[in-house]
């Protein structure tokens, strides 16, 4: 795919560190797969990707995680 961001560069297969606040609470998620710019480094996540993500970011905050680190998988 190409980068909308840069406009330069296509985007690999990669994984990245995603963080997050929500109400106070400090969620990293770690090895999050999805696809990065080879240029500029943006990364970007799929639909389902997205939806684990958001999962886990609302467990962590409803079990009173006030700092979090996960890993995706």
């Amino acid at each position: 795919m190409d980068c909308i961001i840069c406009k330069n560069g296509t985007t690999l297969a990669g994984i990245d560190t995603l963080t997050f606040e929500m109400k106070g609470h400090l969620i990293i998620i770690r090895d999050v797969p999805g696809e990065v710019c080879e240029n500029c480094g943006h990364f970007y996540i799929d639909s389902e990707a997205a939806i684990e993500v958001q999962k886990k970011t609302k467990r962590a905050v409803a079990e009173g995680a006030e700092v979090e680190i996960l890993k995706y998988a």
